[in-house]
């Protein structure tokens, strides 16, 4: 999917892709908006692959950008949240939202391990979101300038496999979304003179490191719709290290900003 928008001074072009992967059903779903108001995007990535999840993200990609275009990413990741009532094995999901303002104010906000990245000509890619996953947790404490001798001495002899043993376990989903454990990020000044806003589920930017997907987005960086094509193929097409794993949903959306 693929539209363009005038934003304020800016001529916006939003784009979206999604593959299936290895899974039973595609539970992730995205939705780019523009409107006089704003521009945004969203991407929510479904925990499982019932219909009830498929039909839940969906509906909470399309209420995200919707909100987000004209009130900001913060009002649109909390009306997905909205859209998830707590009941007793009810759907869950993940999510990432963006949004730019007409002049030029860019928010982020994401739950659990979707991302976030903007990239320039000048500065490069840059992440701005951490996986709220166990695994994340582990890594942040394994930074703790507090951590004893012996801390320090068993976690270099386990904590890369506990990490990487416990990063699909995410600590927050929409369910459980609150303003104050949702992140959010408002880019101001040079942190929004940017060219791309990218948005992934975690079947993009698990399999692929960072390298590669900034290598993907230098390549890509005139054309939305062929980079948010060519980050999903790339997610889906990996050869995996264990061949009982099969590939995730993988699911972008790109905003692609050009100052007039």
């Amino acid at each position: 999917m693929i539209t363009t928008q005038q934003c304020g001074t800016l001529a916006v072009t939003l784009a979206s892709a999604s593959r299936i992967g290895g899974r039973d059903a595609n539970a992730d779903a995205a939705s780019v908006v523009g409107n006089p108001l704003g521009v945004a995007a969203a991407v929510i990535d479904g925990i499982g692959s019932s219909p009830a999840v498929v039909a839940a993200a969906r509906r909470a990609a399309g209420t995200a950008a919707i909100v987000a275009s004209h009130r900001g990413a913060q009002a649109g990741i909390m009306a997905a949240a909205d859209t998830y009532p707590d009941y007793p094995r009810s759907p869950n999901a993940v999510a990432a939202v963006a949004s730019i303002e007409p002049g030029g104010r860019i928010e982020i906000a994401h739950v659990g391990d979707c991302a976030v990245w903007t990239w320039s000509a000048a500065a490069g890619l840059r992440r701005w979101t951490v996986d709220q996953t166990a695994g994340q947790h582990v890594a942040h404490m394994m930074r703790n300038p507090g951590l004893t001798a012996m801390d320090r001495a068993a976690l270099a002899d386990h904590g890369d496999k506990v990490v990487a043993a416990l990063d699909d376990y995410v600590l927050n989903g929409l369910v459980y979304a609150t303003i104050s454990t949702i992140s959010w990020t408002p880019l101001r000044g040079e942190a929004a003179d940017v060219d791309l806003i990218v948005l992934t589920s975690d079947g993009v930017h698990k399999p692929l490191s960072d390298e590669q997907i900034a290598e993907l987005v230098e390549r890509h960086a005139d054309d939305a719709q062929a980079l948010a094509d060519a980050l999903v193929d790339a997610g889906t097409g990996l050869p995996r290290t264990d061949p009982d794993e099969a590939p995730d949903n993988a699911t972008a959306a790109v905003i692609l900003i050009r100052k007039n």
